[in-house]
Formats: structure tokens, C-alpha cells, sequence
């Protein structure tokens, strides 16, 4: 090996080691850039996520007030219960039934959803408020504040025994009231 091949040899390595450190330099920029953007695209996914959970549970916990505070204020009254004897005939034959008027006395209007009528002989009839009609001056069973609506099925009760009318809100008010004909 003559004095020329070595240092040869020597700028081939040192030139290596300049070829290899420049590819090092560019590969921890190249993975730190990388390494950011994935840190950045998690942290937006994961504030874009919170917000949504943050805003369902806004939304749930403001109608459930909301729901809570019109239940309170809801207040409905069942009165003028009548009940009407089976009309026989030559008159137009009408059945045995009840008239029952319910009152909104609260600050907010509501919807009956259910009119259960019993007696003590297990005379039962439960009906959905909204298939009253047209026996109905409640428009879709929905009473207002201050006003009444009134409701009129056909229900074969007996003399002398404790009738037992009770209505059902939406919100799940229910008022329970007893009548008796004399």
C-alpha cells in the first residue's frame, strides 16, 4: 500500500461517516415532525370529543331540569265526575257511562295520556286519553293552563259501589280521584 492509497482510504471512511451523520440529522427532524403531527391530530381528536360528551351532558342535564321544573308546576284537578245510567229502550239505547272532566289549575299545560276507571266489583277500563274522540272537548288530550278538558266512555258500573277515576301526564303526574252515584 503506497502513502497515496491510505489516505485515500481514509477520505472514502471520512467521507462515509459525513454521508452517515447528514442522513441522522435529516431522520430525527424527518421523526420529530412525524411524532408532532401525531400529537397534534390526538389532541384535536381527543377536545373534539370532550366538547361533544360536554355538550350531550349540557343538553340531558337542561331538559331534565326543565322536564323536573314543569312536573312541579303541572297541577291537575278531576272533578264534575258523572254517571250516567243505561238508558233503555224506546229512547236511542245508551249504555251505561262516565263523563269526567280534568282541570289544569298549574302554570303549564299538559297532555293525559291515560284515564283509568275501576270499580270495586274489578270493573277496569284504561284507556289512552287521545282515542277519546270526538267524546272529547281535549284536542289531542292536551290541556292548557287555566282551562279544563273533558273526557266521556262507556263504563257498565254498578249502585252503590266506589268508583276510582284516575289520569296520567306525560310527565307521569298521575291524580287519583273517587265517585259514587247516588
Amino acid at each position: 500500500m503506497t502513502y497515496l492509497s491510505i489516505i485515500d482510504a481514509w477520505r472514502l471512511v471520512f467521507n462515509m461517516r459525513l454521508i452517515r451523520n447528514k442522513r441522522r440529522a435529516l431522520s430525527t427532524v424527518v421523526t420529530t415532525a412525524i411524532m408532532l403531527t401525531a400529537v397534534a391530530a390526538i389532541g384535536t381528536a381527543v377536545v373534539a370529543w370532550s366538547n361533544t360528551n360536554l355538550r350531550t351532558f349540557e343538553f340531558n342535564l337542561a331538559s331534565s331540569a326543565s322536564d323536573k321544573t314543569n312536573k312541579i308546576n303541572e297541577n291537575l284537578v278531576i272533578e264534575n265526575v258523572v254517571l250516567k245510567p243505561d238508558v233503555p229502550l224506546p229512547l236511542p239505547d245508551h249504555p251505561a257511562a262516565i263523563n269526567i272532566t280534568v282541570t289544569n289549575t298549574g302554570t303549564v299545560g299538559f297532555n293525559v295520556t291515560q284515564i283509568q276507571v275501576s270499580d270495586s266489583s274489578n270493573n277496569i277500563i284504561v284507556k289512552d286519553a287521545n282515542t277519546c274522540a270526538p267524546n272529547c272537548s281535549a284536542t289531542g288530550a292536551t290541556i292548557l293552563p287555566k282551562s279544563s278538558g273533558w273526557f266521556y266512555y262507556q263504563f257498565g258500573w254498578s249502585s252503590n259501589k266506589i268508583v276510582t277515576i284516575q289520569a296520567t301526564t306525560v310527565r307521569g303526574t298521575t291524580v287519583t280521584t273517587q265517585a259514587m252515584h247516588p
